[in-house]
């Protein structure tokens, strides 16, 4: 009777582990010779993966593949189909064979994402008896050709326009522009600068206050489009004329909340009988962010379009950096202020934090959380 027993749990087990095998054999693993490819030696990621697969032994066979979102996949320099999400189906040799019947042999298999890594891919030839089985690649989800990306070109235009308006700005206010835009006049002493029309309503200081707004917005959408903030991520989806008018939008807000943010300056050096500094403070502190900006959105510019897939990462240190030089402005204004106002440092200090530091302080509340 014992040995019954025994017999009966061997035999079960052959037969469990008989099937188990059965029903996922395989015959060649493709996944150790999986390659990928950069644009260039200087490129930050890879963009494209690649792999031989033999389409002529195992006439019976069934290729197991798996493909990360967003992939466009190409088998012999042929679109095949675009991955809207991760796609993994089985697909029969046989059916492989009807959609390209020309391909014999090696066929390459490439495909196409920015940030790809060899593990995102997985195709593999055996006996699979579990999964989502498709005939010759149609019934593969997503569509057959790519969706463009509108953010990317509406990025690169914007950026495009900006530097434009620096050149106009350039030929219009050439003395300014000297001074203006050199990163080394942010440490100058006297930052009553020549060119400067000392109001904020002059041509030359709603150009300023006009880039700067077109930079703030510029952030804000790059934000939510890199880090893929659910509730105000879908307000960007759109062509790139919406993408435009979001930004116009936005930046008319801006200019509006520059002139508040100047009254706010103006109102607290009328208190403390410093009328004459409040346009040179406003000034001064635009000045630097606008330089500030101006260079992080080139550097991000440049990350995206070597294809970096961290572009959130670089995006929270662009933002860490812009408060850090903010805050930093802050106390250099302070310091000389100190030498040029004719009262004492703890009254400097107060109307500092009244004009500036409060509101660096709501600021970053709000975007760091």
């Amino acid at each position: 009777m014992m040995i019954k027993t025994v017999v009966r749990i061997v035999l079960g087990a052959f037969l469990f582990l008989f099937f188990l095998k059965t029903n996922a054999q395989v015959l060649e693993n493709y996944n150790p010779h999986i390659t990928t490819v950069k644009k260039h030696e200087f490129s930050l990621s890879p963009i494209m993966a690649s792999v031989s697969i033999d389409v002529e032994g195992y006439p019976k066979s069934t290729f197991e593949m798996k493909f990360p979102t967003s992939s466009a996949v190409f088998v012999a320099n042929q679109l095949w189909f675009y991955t809207k999400s991760d796609t993994s189906f089985l697909l029969p040799l046989p059916a492989f064979k009807r959609q390209f019947p020309e391909l014999s042999g090696k066929v390459d298999i490439e495909v196409y994402r920015s940030g790809i890594r060899e593990e995102d891919i997985s195709i593999k030839k055996g006996v699979f008896r579990t999964g989502i089985e498709i005939d010759g690649g149609e019934g593969a989800t997503g569509p057959k050709y790519r969706i463009k990306d509108y953010v990317r070109d509406f990025l690169i235009l914007a950026l495009v326009i900006i530097l434009a308006l620096i050149a106009l700005f350039k030929v219009t206010y050439p003395l300014m522009f000297k001074t203006a835009l050199r990163p080394v006049s942010i440490f100058s002493e006297d930052f009553s600068e020549p060119g400067t029309g000392g109001k904020v309503f002059s041509s030359d200081m709603i150009f300023n206050i006009l880039v700067f707004s077109m930079l703030v917005t510029l952030f804000i959408m790059s934000g939510i489009h890199f880090t893929e903030v659910p509730f105000l991520e879908k307000y960007l989806k759109g062509d790139i004329n919406f993408l435009f008018l979001v930004w116009l939008s936005g930046t008319a807000v801006f200019m509006i909340l520059s002139v508040f943010k100047y009254l706010w300056i103006k109102l607290f050096a009328s208190v403390y009988q410093i009328e004459r500094w409040d346009f040179r403070q406003f000034f001064y502190l635009m000045r630097g962010l606008v330089i500030l900006m101006l260079l992080c959105f080139v550097v991000i510019i440049v990350f995206y379009i070597q294809g970096f897939t961290e572009m959130d990462l670089v995006l929270n240190y662009a933002v860490s950096l812009f408060f850090l030089v903010y805050l930093l402005g802050i106390f250099r204004l302070f310091y000389i202020m100190l030498k040029k106002v004719p009262f004492k440092s703890y009254h400097l200090f107060s109307y500092i934090c009244s004009s500036e530091l409060v509101p660096f302080l709501v600021m970053a509340k709000i975007v760091l959380g």
